[in-house]
């Protein structure tokens, strides 16, 4: 039995020992003494609403496509999670696996392959290497990054990083050093973000995955612009956002579960990553479907209408984002 006081521990208010609960701020009437299986129930159930809610929540949104969307819209809005803290839940864990399996330096080695297998085909073009010179420049890949010699083909990128972060190097004499191995983008993109990008590669990286969730959440809206003007029957634009919700949700769950499984397990990445691909559109079709009472045909054409403009929208908007995170640097 839990001992009751006289004054809300909370706001202050003046309390009957028979009161429950303070009528003022609704605070449980209870002294502040509270044992470890006490707080550990609120807060799963006021924070995680690990309740009967969820369990009724995970069958219709792995496996009935639609149905989490056309309970809220008619009205069932207590019965399944609230689609917003869904999204939140799922996005968090999407990107909270992206940024534990993008290593730091990923940029760095992508980069320092492309250049150095570039270095191997233009000797050969030349006909400077015979194969066991190839060898050697392929194996340089692997070559300590702090490796800076100037006149040395086989680590090119760690050159680059070298002559960025020299300060006694001007943007002009950089530039002309980095088109001696071959670099041209001065043309297309102003030197001293260049520069800047070699110079932090790395934080480039931590910009990236950090500025992606707030662009799929700007793009959130967009989707269901696209969703009203495809399908512009008598529904209300709010409906069509829970729409993406849902969907933007259920996406986020199947592709943090494939990272999750290709980071603990060798499998075949292309397959899974096929079929969660497969799964998700399929599961988006299906929904589309059973929401907007069109035919299979009807369907089926603005389904792949949807998913050209979407995906072509999100493309220029990850150049955007990518160009916004250079200029950061």
């Amino acid at each position: 039995m839990k001992n009751k006081t006289t004054n809300c521990l909370n706001c202050g208010e003046n309390l009957d020992t028979e009161q429950n609960y303070c009528p003022n701020c609704g605070q449980e009437n209870s002294d502040k003494k509270l044992p470890l299986g006490a707080f550990l129930k609120d807060f799963f159930s006021n924070y995680l609403s690990i309740d009967t809610v969820i369990v009724k929540t995970i069958n219709p949104f792995i496996f009935r496509p639609g149905k989490l969307t056309k309970a809220f819209n008619d009205g069932k809005r207590r019965r399944y999670i609230n689609p917003i803290r869904l999204y939140l839940v799922f996005s968090l864990f999407y990107f909270f696996m992206i940024s534990l399996t993008v290593p730091k330096d990923f940029i760095d080695d992508s980069i320092r392959t492309i250049i150095n297998q570039k270095a191997v085909l233009d000797s050969v073009e030349v006909g400077k290497l015979d194969s066991a010179g190839i060898n050697t420049i392929i194996a340089s890949a692997q070559l300590p990054k702090d490796s800076v010699e100037t006149n040395n083909k086989e680590d090119r990128w760690a050159t680059l990083k070298y002559w960025a972060n020299d300060d006694n190097l001007s943007d002009n004499e950089f530039q002309e050093n980095l088109e001696n191995v071959g670099g041209d983008l001065a043309s297309i993109i102003d030197i001293s973000i260049i520069r800047g990008f070699i110079k932090n590669s790395s934080f480039f990286t931590y910009q990236a995955i950090k500025n992606l969730p707030l662009m799929m959440f700007f793009f959130l809206p967009i989707f269901a612009l696209i969703l009203k003007l495809l399908f512009f029957k008598k529904q209300y634009y709010v409906e069509h956002l829970i729409h993406g919700l849902h969907l933007h949700s259920f996406a986020y769950f199947i592709y943090g579960l494939v990272i999750l499984l290709v980071s603990l397990f060798t499998i075949s990445e292309g397959w899974v990553i096929f079929l969660s691909f497969l799964w998700v559109s399929s599961y988006t079709l299906f929904s589309i479907k059973r929401l907007y009472g069109n035919s299979w045909l009807k369907s089926i054409l603005k389904f792949f209408v949807l998913g050209f403009v979407y995906f072509s929208l999100l493309l220029f908007g990850t150049l955007f984002e990518l160009y916004i995170s250079l200029l950061t640097l």
